[in-house]
């Protein structure tokens, strides 16, 4: 995916309809993609969110089924592996993804619903 087409497909916070990725939106990722949180600023504070959360960079492709529930990955520019980013996002194990176009989010959270979200600044 291009650029301009993530643009026409990304919302920004008003259209979101889960409760904790709007809030993670509002808190941390929207200051981080208008450039008020530097990335390593971005993972203290994801670390910090939530004690019984795991957040875990990744610059490789891995088995989803090895992580742990609770668990977040960071994945630095995932277009650059589109085909691995696309199975990741359809995955069981893999309940949440948030694409930053830039930054990809992956959650494993047992209590949510399988969503993709496709996020820009506001």
């Amino acid at each position: 995916m291009n650029r301009l087409q993530f643009y026409f497909k990304a919302q920004t916070a008003h259209g979101l309809h889960s409760p904790s990725i709007y809030a993670l939106y509002c808190e941390l990722l929207n200051p981080f993609l208008h450039g008020q949180l530097t990335y390593e600023q971005l993972v203290e504070e994801l670390q910090n969110s939530s004690s019984d959360v795991t957040v875990i960079e990744m610059t490789s492709e891995f088995d989803p089924t090895q992580i742990s529930q609770n668990t977040i990955i960071l994945i630095q520019k995932p277009y650059k592996n589109e085909a691995f980013w696309n199975s990741l996002k359809s995955h069981p194990a893999v309940i949440q993804t948030v694409d930053l176009f830039d930054l990809g989010l992956v959650f494993f959270k047992p209590i949510c619903p399988k969503q993709n979200f496709y996020l820009r600044k506001m």
